[in-house]
């Protein structure tokens, strides 16, 4: 069983002190702020494939809360089977069921009005070929862009001039791919 972890990282400007004043909505928006850690680390797990259920494998990886569980078949020397559990805890963790709609809501949603606090956000993916990365990050930065563009529209933000950078990337055998540029 293959799970994917998602960091999300933020970064505080200095700016940010002089920024708050024009924060619409203010009291939402810092609750959401003091909710959101500098990084916060959240694991995703995917159902099995294809080939693991043909081949008859186990699921072997449970999820409770921010716990995931790995529940591994183990054999002692006289041969007696037994299992032994290995818990990991997260800020967040996703079961196989989730959808990428409530992964954009815990993960990249909460840093979206952050930004516009002369903050930086990151948000990548990290796992083993087959985890499924390429499937739980593909529709984020299209929802992520969408969400800026709605904040950037907002009557307090038209006059502060912000200028927006995206970039997504893919990291791949030591090679960069810029996902917005034909992979070049």
């Amino acid at each position: 069983m293959q799970v994917n972890v998602l960091l999300i990282a933020k970064e505080q400007s200095s700016a940010d002190a002089s920024a708050s004043s024009f924060i619409a909505n203010e009291k939402e928006i810092s609750t959401r702020e003091n909710n959101v850690a500098k990084i916060k680390v959240v694991v995703r797990k995917r159902p099995l494939n294809k080939k693991e259920i043909y081949q008859k494998e186990d699921d072997i990886v449970t999820v409770d809360e921010n716990v995931l569980t790995v529940h591994e078949p183990k054999l002692k020397v006289d041969l007696t089977a037994y299992v032994e559990k290995h818990e990991f805890c997260f800020d967040a963790v996703l079961d196989e069921h989730v959808t990428n709609d409530e992964v954009y809501r815990v993960t990249v949603e909460p840093i979206i009005p952050i930004i516009f606090q002369r903050t930086k956000a990151t948000c990548f993916a990290y796992g083993q070929t087959g985890s499924g990365k390429t499937f739980t990050m593909q529709p984020l930065p299209l929802r992520a862009a969408q969400d800026l563009i709605r904040f950037l529209h907002q009557p307090v933000y038209h006059s502060q001039r912000f200028k927006l950078w995206l970039s997504y990337f893919e990291i791949y055998d030591g090679k960069l791919f810029d996902l917005l540029s034909d992979r070049k």
